[in-house]
């Protein structure tokens, strides 16, 4: 697009000269050659007069491209879609007000009955014959012959109102977004009336043949005893519910349950026992969890025995058994990959799974007891009059045994002793006894009889190894005082040295070789003039200072303030 030419400030000046004429009325308005010739507004800013770059060239001054009460050439109005949709719904209207049957056309989906059978299934119409009956053809393309009308739910006039729009041609704006478009108020309100004449035709077919009443003073005993466990029976049914109360504090606003009510002939679950130590009770709830007469007896005879008797005892207690048995066998199923069993899903099966199982455990118990019963015996057969007795005619046989003076059997067979699953009589590693035969107090750990070693393969050391044993064992559970306890006691603390002797002023009192600070000032003088850069790493002296050593540092120190420091060259 070519750009226009810029103006001149003459031809600026112009424009603002008819401007203001316009607005004082003394030049003609412009008019706009897009829209017929049509006066503009000469108050208008240009903003609005002036069409935009992208909508093409600038003929002039025009409200075209703002869209005031006008449609675009080409597109259907919100009107025209009102239009339409009246028109199409008087048409319906025109083809099923008459007698005959609904024009229906070929090829619209409608919903009916499949083989007179609900639900509706989607359907399109294949054929309309003179009789009103319909050849539809349904989504698995089943064909339906001759299906009546009542069967059929035919289109209704406001349905695909936006259909056919496109034809007319495009849409604007307003009209494909119109939420209302198509909306047919009277055939509503038809609608709903007929709803609700309907409902209320059903509701007094069902009031009328609603059994009346019996007021016959005349009816027998028999009638009214009936009529009395029919109220007893309602009554149960509301066993659970909950009503408002009438008055009191709250009023309506609180509610209670009926199951903790009672009757005027019941007695109070707080004046059963008025011990204030008894069984708690909740005013709130109304609840006494706790057997609130524990001393009179069993529970199972008394009138009340708390409210929490009746979850522990009938079915309560095989039902949590259930529970648990299926919560475990879930478990045990996910990890080594077995059935899951549930409670809730299948109650039967779940039942009969715990009663299997219980059974093959007891079994089990009852194999792993007899197996030991055969091996080691039982306290139970030991007192049996049975095997007393038995054991008496063992006693007392005529049997010939003939016996050692060492206890031996020398002639006759030797009783069988019981065998036990352990070895033993096995002597390893040259010992004489078992291993466990010794059992060290002070160690606390079993060994050997014999040496009391306390380890176990160990080869027997005899009567030495168990002196030695005996003396570590000894002197490793001996108490042993430290030295410092030990000096203590006897009073012989060592003090300890005085640092102030050796490193603070000197001690005139103190005696000092006057041999060994000569020997210490002639060791100091050649480390003085080497220097420290010169001194090895490991020359470094690692004993303590004595004090004559430091008595030979003090004579050799030089004083800054001592006047005679520089006298002697130093």
């Amino acid at each position: 697009m070519a750009s226009k030419p810029p103006q001149t400030a003459r031809e600026r000046q112009k424009e603002r000269e008819l401007m203001e004429a316009r607005q004082a009325g003394t030049a003609a308005p412009a008019l706009d050659k897009e829209r017929g010739g049509e006066m503009i507004n000469p108050h208008n800013p240009e903003f609005l007069t002036k069409k935009p770059w992208y909508l093409g060239d600038d003929a002039g001054p025009t409200l075209s491209h703002q869209g005031v009460g006008s449609t675009p050439v080409g597109e259907v109005s919100l009107a025209e879609a009102e239009a339409d949709v009246a028109r199409r719904r008087s048409a319906w209207k025109a083809q099923t007000s008459g007698d005959g049957p609904p024009v229906v056309p070929v090829g619209t989906w409608i919903e009916a009955l499949r083989r007179g059978k609900a639900p509706h299934l989607p359907c399109k119409v294949k054929a309309v014959r003179l009789d009103g009956t319909l050849d539809v053809e349904f989504e698995n393309g089943q064909i339906g012959r001759r299906t009546p009308r009542a069967h059929c739910k035919l289109p209704k006039s406001a349905m695909g109102a936006r259909a056919g729009l496109e034809k007319l041609g495009k849409v604007a704006y307003d009209a494909k977004r119109d939420r209302w478009h198509g909306y047919d108020g009277d055939g509503y309100h038809q609608d709903q009336v007929k709803k609700y004449e309907e409902q209320d035709a059903a509701r007094a077919a069902r009031s009328q043949n609603k059994p009346q009443s019996d007021d016959d003073s005349d009816s027998d005993a028999e009638d009214q005893e009936d009529d009395g466990y029919r109220q007893n029976d309602a009554g149960a049914t509301d066993f659970q519910k909950r009503f408002a109360r009438q008055g009191g504090v709250g009023g309506a606003q609180m509610k209670t349950t009926v199951r903790n009510l009672r009757i005027r002939e019941d007695t109070a679950k707080y004046l059963r026992n008025l011990d204030p130590e008894s069984a708690f009770y909740d005013p709130k709830s109304r609840a006494m969890r706790e057997n609130p007469t524990p001393h009179l007896g069993d529970p199972k005879d008394l009138i009340y025995a708390g409210d929490n008797f009746a979850r522990a005892t009938g079915d309560a207690l095989e039902l949590a058994k259930t529970s648990c048995f299926a919560w475990d066998a879930e478990r045990r199923g996910t990890k080594a990959g077995g059935d899951v069993v549930h409670t809730q899903a299948d109650p039967s099966r779940t039942e009969l799974a715990r009663r299997d199982f219980e059974k093959k455990r007891k079994e089990a118990d009852q194999q792993k007891q007899r197996e030991i019963a055969e091996r080691y015996g039982s306290a139970a057969a030991a007192d049996d009059p049975d095997e007393r007795a038995l054991r008496g005619a063992r006693a007392t046989s005529e049997r010939y045994v003939e016996y050692g003076a060492d206890g031996r059997v020398i002639k006759g067979a030797p009783v069988a002793a019981r065998q036990s699953r352990y070895a033993e009589d096995v002597h390893e590693s040259g010992h004489d006894c078992v291993w466990g035969s010794y059992f060290c107090a002070a160690t606390f750990r079993w060994g050997y009889a014999d040496d009391h070693s306390t380890t176990r393969h160990s080869y027997a050391t005899g009567e030495a190894g168990r002196r030695a044993n005996d003396a570590a064992v000894a002197r490793m559970t001996q108490p042993v005082e430290r030295p410092m306890l030990a000096n203590s006691k006897s009073g012989t603390t060592a003090a300890p040295p005085s640092r102030a002797s050796l490193y603070g002023e000197a001690d005139a009192s103190q005696q000092l070789d006057e041999a060994k600070v000569r020997e210490a000032m002639a060791r100091q003088k050649p480390a003085k003039e080497a220097g420290d850069g010169k001194r090895k790493y490991n020359s470094l002296a690692t004993t303590d200072v004595t004090a004559e050593e430091m008595e030979a540092y003090r004579r050799t120190k030089v004083a800054k303030d001592d006047p005679m420091a520089k006298f002697l060259g130093e």
